[in-house]
């Protein structure tokens, strides 16, 4: 009798009881279950929890991909209508949803800059209604999308966790583990923890860790029973941030199994299927010649003939045919030379293999939608072990490029580069939902990838937007270079336009160099002029203009001038040579500070004023109105009152006022941290600031700082503060904790930053100077000594000239000037002979920096030439 045996199985085959067992291997059953319940979920999601972290102030994109669980609910649904609600204010309310296809939905969310920071635990109701107003939902609806976000203080390092390759792995029953795969931790300067989510089969190379480095994950698959695994790698940080990994494993049953009367071969489809080698030989041991053969052409035998003893492979090869997952039987027919035949049932069972990418969900432009430098990587792998299949990846939006759309992969994984081309997309939040494609043999593999870009407004913006030229017999200023940024940090060039023929522009680079000829001029006369800047991108605009004013007198002021009438508050114009005095009561009179004279008065308002503010580019007066409880503006080319912003909450003599222009859109802050966007006078949102008290801004109003006044010690309070277009104009705004604390001193009184927000400059009655600080922390650099007085306004020049001034006693010196270091006296002054000081935060200068003005708490306001 012949006998046959798998050179590598535990039980050994004989051909007799092949012959008179049952046969055949056995093929894969369906898998079946009770129907959904109509109450149960009408989605799920991918992720299933939201879990982000992002810096307070600052907004984050996160997407959501959702399906439909019972397509057939909305069977003959003309519209379906999808909502996102947020009753907890942890998004902004512009969420879009968008369908992608019968069974599926994703979804673009923003976080609220306005968390503070701390942790935030919820649900959103995501919900399916039949009409817009949702009078009727479809089943399943709403449904809950729970969230985990971590909002830490501005200005924190970002903590990052990135696997190497995709934490999804597949591996045999009893065979060799899936590879190791690398995460790389960025957490410089911090300690960190890691966390398998209790699974043990998921190991750690480390559980803890100091700063930058790289743990290593495996998978150990010994004890585990065939199905799916899934966990959650949570990595900590120090500082509270983390960052979570779904983790998922999926054990497969051996590749061979060896039956009493069979051989099944478990594989995944794609993957190299090791063969079966099989002994023949008779009982007798005598030589005798037979011939093989197979029933299916993915199953081959080899040899196919020959003479006992001998061996032949078994090898299975899906290739043949293009096999799709499933169960296949076959039979090898060995047919021995004066024997009987013998047959060897044959299983193949094909899982389908799975393409896993490294990210469900990939956001190019970053938080402001300005970052188009930074790319993003899509790491993507096929299990099919060292072979390799094709791949694609369709439909890439006009708006993104990869840096390939087709290839092969396999285990190894492979790595695309996806980058924003932001002149193809619109303003806001754009998405699409990429299908990564793979063939495998008869199998469609695939995996989805939501892509989506911010955009902000592209813009040119120029440093300054306001100019002020001055000509007289022994003063000029009559040149200045203005630099210009791309918001996108991708300057493409520009062109500029005078509309006055006094006045040329030069365009440098980013650079625009302004000339004025005061020769086509009268003298004792204020000109006026508008710069115009075009990008030479058709994607860029430059939404700001630049005004510039000349200044022609017929004299040089030689000495200081002085009111007759009393005033209590004083603005300059950025521009133009006027300052806008009022005592308080319901008239603001203008004053040329060339020549000391009264030019107009400007009518209109209450009983009672208070605090002015200055637009950066001159054009706007504001006033608090404190008894008709709003701010008024004034046209400073018309000097007529325009517009009025009511106050839900009246402003008082204590409420200041500062206009910024972060990102070119001009704001008007109020010292109780309300914002309003000056083109509608809206309220859009509120800075974190609580104390009251004298407000400054760098020059691109990007960091605002508030010191309080009068009070026993001196607290600052910096926020960061930006404006985008996203979610239809969005405030961003943040307490920056390290420059946010008590300074040594009492009874602050006025505060400055410099135009880079690199340095700022305090005065407070004590200690008796004014006081240099490092702006991001707060840290003490220096003191401007101003002798016996007690220091109570500051102010800086275009030229870095640094003027203190202070209360000072009888026969002291009111105002210090100081070299741009801070180190050197370079001037003293004294505003009045009859002992009178200078009043708090009433000292400014000329929009050039070369006359100063000043109240003394007498009323009486002193034009003070300081020169170039």
């Amino acid at each position: 009798m012949l006998r046959l045996r798998p050179a590598h199985a535990a039980v050994p085959f004989l051909i007799a009881a092949l012959l008179t067992g049952c046969g055949g291997g056995g093929g894969g059953g369906g898998s079946g279950g009770d129907s959904t319940p109509a109450a149960s979920p009408a989605l799920t999601f991918t992720p299933s929890t939201i879990s982000a972290t992002v810096n307070a102030g600052a907004s984050l994109t996160m997407n959501v991909i959702a399906t439909v669980a019972r397509p057939g609910d909305f069977a003959g649904a003309s519209s379906v209508f999808a909502t996102i609600v947020d009753s907890n204010g942890v998004i902004l309310p512009t969420a879009t949803v968008v369908r992608d296809s019968d069974t599926q939905y994703h979804a673009v969310l923003l976080s609220a800059p306005t968390l503070a920071a701390g942790n935030y635990k919820g649900s959103f109701s995501v919900r399916l209604c039949r009409d817009n107003g949702c009078a009727s939902q479809f089943p399943g609806s709403p449904v809950a999308l729970p969230y985990d976000i971590t909002v830490v203080p501005a200005g924190t390092a970002t903590f990052t966790a990135v696997p190497a390759m995709p934490l999804s792995a597949t591996a045999q029953s009893g065979g060799t583990p899936p590879a190791t795969v690398s995460v790389a931790i960025g957490a410089a300067g911090r300690g960190w923890t890691a966390d398998n989510g209790g699974a043990s089969w998921l190991k750690l190379s480390a559980t803890s860790g100091t700063g930058d480095g790289t743990l290593s994950v495996s998978y150990d698959t010994t004890g585990l029973a065939e199905g799916n695994y899934s966990t959650t790698l949570t990595i900590t940080a120090s500082d509270s941030q983390r960052v979570a990994l779904p983790v998922a494993l999926t054990v497969l049953p051996p590749g061979l199994v060896l039956g009493s009367n069979s051989v099944t071969f478990n594989a995944i489809n794609g993957a190299p299927i090791p063969s079966q080698i099989v002994s023949l030989d008779t009982d007798n041991k005598l030589t005798a010649n037979w011939t093989a053969s197979s029933s299916a052409a993915w199953l081959s035998v080899s040899p196919t003939a020959g003479a006992t003893p001998a061996t032949t492979v078994l090898a299975v090869d899906p290739t043949v045919g293009k096999l799709a997952a499933g169960s296949y039987n076959a039979n090898v027919t060995i047919k021995p030379t004066g024997l009987a035949t013998r047959t060897l049932p044959v299983t193949l069972n094909l899982t389908k293999a799975t393409l896993a990418t490294s990210a469900t969900t990939i956001t190019l432009g970053g938080t402001y939608g300005r970052d188009f430098a930074t790319s993003q990587d899509l790491q993507f792998s096929l299990n099919t072990g060292p072979q390799s299949w094709p791949w694609q990846l369709p439909g890439i939006p006009s708006w993104a490029t990869a840096t390939a759309a087709a290839g092969t992969v396999n285990a190894s994984g492979a790595t695309i580069t996806l980058k924003a081309r932001p002149a193809s997309a619109a303003v806001g939040v754009s998405s699409k939902l990429l299908q990564l494609l793979g063939n495998v043999n008869g199998d469609a593999v695939n995996a989805q990838v939501l892509l989506s870009l911010n955009k902000d407004q592209h813009k040119l913006l120029p440093a300054e937007t306001a100019v002020a030229f001055v000509s007289t017999p022994d003063w000029s200023r009559l040149t200045r270079t203005i630099s210009v940024a791309d918001n996108y940090g991708n300057f493409g060039g520009m062109s500029a336009t005078s509309d006055q023929s006094w006045l040329v522009v030069g365009v440098s680079a980013d650079k625009l160099i302004l000339t004025a000829d005061p020769t086509q001029l009268t003298s004792d006369t204020v000109s006026t002029a508008t710069i115009t800047v075009t990008a030479t991108d058709p994607d860029a605009q430059a939404p700001e203009k630049i005004r510039v004013a000349l200044w022609k007198g017929s004299a040089t002021p030689s000495g200081a001038v002085k009111t007759t009438l009393p005033y209590t508050n004083v603005a300059t114009d950025p521009i133009r040579p006027y300052a806008y005095l009022h005592n308080g009561g319901a008239v603001i009179d203008v004053y040329n500070v060339y020549t000391g004279a009264r030019e107009a008065s400007i009518a209109g308002f209450s009983a009672h004023l208070g605090d002015m503010a200055v637009t950066p580019d001159g054009a706007t007066l504001y006033v608090v109105d404190i008894d008709n409880a709003r701010i008024s503006t004034i046209n400073l080319a018309t000097r007529a009152i325009g517009r009025q912003l009511p106050l839900s909450v009246p402003g008082t003599k204590a409420t200041r006022l500062k206009l910024i222009r972060p990102n070119g859109v001009e704001l008007l802050v109020l010292s109780d941290g309300q914002v309003f966007q000056t083109a509608t006078l809206q309220k859009i949102g509120a800075l974190p600031l609580t104390t009251g008290g004298s407000l400054t801004a760098s020059a691109d109003g990007k960091r605002v700082v508030q010191q309080d006044e009068s009070g026993t010690g001196v607290q600052h309070t910096s926020a960061s503060v930006d404006y985008s277009a996203l979610g239809g104009g969005t405030l961003y705004a943040a307490r920056l904790a390290a420059a946010s604390h008590a300074s040594p001193g009492t009874q602050g009184q006025d505060v400055w930053i410099s135009a880079d927000g690199a340095l700022m400059y305090s005065a407070a009655a004590t200690p008796k100077a004014c006081t240099i600080m490092n702006a991001p922390d707060l840290a003490i650099l220096g003191y401007m000594n101003i002798g016996d007085a007690a220091p109570n306004n500051i102010e800086v020049g275009l030229d870095g000239r640094i003027y203190c001034g202070g209360a000072a006693r009888p026969g002291s010196n009111d105002i210090y000037m100081y070299d741009s270091t801070g180190s050197k006296i370079v001037q003293q002054y004294k505003l009045s002979s009859t002992g009178k000081q200078l009043l708090p935060r009433q000292m400014v200068l000329s929009g050039e920096g070369w006359m100063l003005v000043a109240i003394t708490d007498d009323g009486i306001v002193t034009f003070l030439p300081i020169g170039p």
